[in-house]
């Protein structure tokens, strides 16, 4: 394609901005009878001093830092992390150790008040291969400066660890809730602008935020399918931590041929705590619900924590190429943050990759962890075989086919779409390796191309195949639930996202027995506060390129 060779070949890696030029942050809520706005002053502190290069000689390992599930920490660690709350809430707004300024640093990477360097394109640490290790260098330096002001370089953070589904009456040692000890009122470590349904023991963790299932073993059901279709299923680097962004990526005005993939555990579980725990009666779901506003809430840190471990957790699950990017443009990327002595220091992504050389592990969370890796969603009872006539039949169902390009007409969602898309023809591929050429079983993948949806309201979207009526009170823990894509709300200036999403289906389609049909019925079901219309330029089903980086 030469569109797309002539993206690749100007590409370069991503630079590290200049914090002197900043603009204000502005969300607006999308609904027209909302006229809610926020305004944002995230520009962080700019020194005239030397900006660091990172390196391990100069960031030695200290101590080794263990972190742990936040629902097994006892009373002398739920001390010490208040303290060091207290300590970093304690320093003046001008100081970049100061909770305000490291609320700022996510808020200023995320929310468009700073530009690639020399373009006035935002830059934007979502939605591709940079968000999982963004997040990590930012808990990394979050984490010195607390361990700093204890003077116990052992301090660790905790990890929230939500995709532990195992239900028990102790629900004050259970993974799925919100930890007890966030909960307590004039304590550091509480936030005030958070979900006050969701503040009880009982109340279990919902990734899927609009779900009408009542019970917790239900509501665990649904989790566990959307954690194994998140991670399990998501087995390669493209799919789990997202596509290519390079310097000139352009969120809001990319094609259907290179705009960036969002990765499976951002788009869906990430995106659904966020939302779960916003405040619902606050402007735009502050702060856990919006970006602009989510760092100011220190569960922020062990939720993040736990996204980190899954992306540890994932790099160890058997299929499919289970690595890390090797692309220059990934890992020569620079990021700027602050360290525990107030110098900003410029890093590059390839130094995110090894936690032991972070001096970071997690202590396991086994138990929890194999409940949705070794999930088995069953398909629905009475919906077996083929879905194709009935959906041409009964309801008038076209098919979708693949967009070249941005001139194919916008398809808008509604409510809910459904469309027959063809599946390939052969599963099997030769092998390029000079010493076997033995056949290689490759997984289908759904691409869902130029998604394009606001990024001024959460928007859910949940895909399902060989379900042709499903809507929004569609159960997801079946095997016709594909996976979905979730925006926590952010006041991005191109105020737009345009993106492909791409699932694994292959999984799907082995189950339900129609990995040999020659099309197949996608539904795409759409969730939202304000109605913003969403809108697809095409689908496509393809053979996953497995090639190990």
């Amino acid at each position: 394609n030469a569109a797309a060779a002539a993206y690749f070949a100007s590409a370069e890696p991503l630079k590290a901005p200049d914090l002197r030029l900043c603009q204000k942050a502005v969300a607006t809520s999308p609904n027209p009878t909302d006229n809610t706005t926020m305004v944002l002053d995230c520009c962080l502190p700019w020194y005239n001093r030397p900006l660091l290069d990172f390196s391990w000689d100069r960031y030695p390992v200290q101590q080794h830092k263990i972190r742990r599930p936040a629902h097994k920490a006892d009373a002398d660690y739920i001390a010490k992390l208040n303290r060091a709350y207290e300590l970093m809430k304690a320093l003046p707004d001008d100081d970049p150790r100061s909770f305000n300024v490291q609320a700022n640093i996510h808020c200023a990477f995320c929310d468009g008040a700073y530009k690639q360097l020399d373009t006035n394109i935002s830059l934007q640490v979502h939605f591709s291969w940079f968000f999982m290790p963004w997040h990590r260098l930012y808990l990394y330096f979050h984490e010195r400066i607390l361990a700093s002001l204890l003077g116990d370089p052992s301090f660790a953070l905790v990890y929230w660890n939500w995709d532990n589904q195992i239900l028990s009456n102790d629900t004050d040692h259970i993974g799925n809730n919100m930890p007890r000890y966030f909960t307590i009122k004039d304590t550091p470590i509480y936030d005030a602008k958070r979900n006050r349904d969701h503040l009880g023991a009982s109340e279990v963790v919902r990734f899927n935020v609009l779900s009408i299932v009542d019970t917790p073993q239900e509501i665990a059901q649904e989790n566990l399918n959307i954690l194994y279709q998140s991670l399990v299923t998501a087995n390669t680097a493209d799919m789990f931590m997202g596509g290519p962004y390079r310097q000139g990526t352009d969120l809001s005005n990319s094609s259907v041929v290179d705009a960036p993939l969002g990765g499976s555990l951002e788009l869906n579980v990430h995106s659904g705590i966020h939302y779960w725990t916003g405040d619902p009666n606050r402007k735009l779901r502050s702060n856990m619900g919006v970006f602009t506003t989510a760092a100011r809430d220190p569960i922020f840190y062990a939720h993040h924590a736990n996204v980190d471990r899954l992306w540890d957790v994932w790099t160890t699950l058997p299929g499919g190429c289970r690595q890390d990017p090797t692309d220059q443009d990934f890992l020569e990327a620079e990021f700027l943050f602050y360290d525990e002595n107030q110098n900003m220091v410029k890093v590059k992504v390839k130094d995110a990759l090894d936690l032991s050389k972070m001096g970071v592990s997690y202590e396991a969370a086994t138990e929890g962890d194999d409940l949705w890796k070794n999930f088995d969603p069953k398909p629905t009872a009475g919906n077996e075989g083929s879905q194709v006539e009935y959906a041409i039949e009964k309801m008038g169902v076209k098919e979708v086919s693949a967009a070249a390009d941005n001139t194919a007409k916008a398809i808008n969602l509604g409510s809910n779409f459904t469309a027959l898309v063809k599946l390939p023809t052969k599963n099997t591929t030769s092998s390029s390796s000079t010493t076997s050429s033995s056949d290689v079983q490759l997984d289908e993948v759904l691409v869902i191309q130029g998604v394009n949806m606001s990024r001024e309201d959460y928007v859910n979207l949940k895909v399902f195949v060989n379900m042709p009526t499903a809507d929004a009170k569609t159960a997801i823990y079946t095997a016709e639930y594909v996976g979905s894509t979730s925006i926590v709300p952010s006041p991005d200036a191109g105020k737009r996202l345009f993106t492909n999403v791409a699932m694994e289906v292959g999984d799907n389609l082995r189950r339900l027995g129609l990995d040999s049909e020659e099309y197949v019925v996608v539904t795409i079901v759409v969730d939202s506060f304000s109605g913003s219309p969403v809108t697809i330029r095409g689908m496509k089903i393809e053979y996953q390129n497995i090639d190990c980086y």
